[in-house]
C-alpha cells in the first residue's frame, strides 16, 4: 500500500464513522463514532506529517575521553 493509499483510507475511514453515526439514535454511540472520526483524521494528518519529513542521519562527533589528554 502506497503512503497515498494509506492516506486515503484513513480518510475514508473517518468519513465512514461518520455516516455510520448518523444513522444511530442513540448519544453515546454517536460520540463514539464521531471520537473515532476524529482519531482517524488525526492519524491522517500525522502520516502526511511523517511522510513530508526527510531524516538525515549525521554521525555523531566521539567524545574526548580522559585516556585523549594523556597522549
Amino acid at each position: 500500500m502506497t503512503r497515498d493509499e494509506r492516506l486515503e483510507r484513513y480518510r475514508l475511514n473517518a468519513e465512514k464513522c461518520l455516516t455510520l453515526a448518523q444513522t444511530f439514535n442513540d448519544h453515546q454511540s454517536k460520540r463514539t463514532l464521531i471520537e473515532m472520526a476524529n482519531t482517524w483524521l488525526k492519524l491522517a494528518e500525522q502520516h502526511l506529517k511523517n511522510s513530508e519529513t526527510t531524516l538525515v542521519y549525521e554521525t555523531p562527533t566521539p567524545l574526548k575521553t580522559s585516556d585523549d589528554d594523556l597522549k
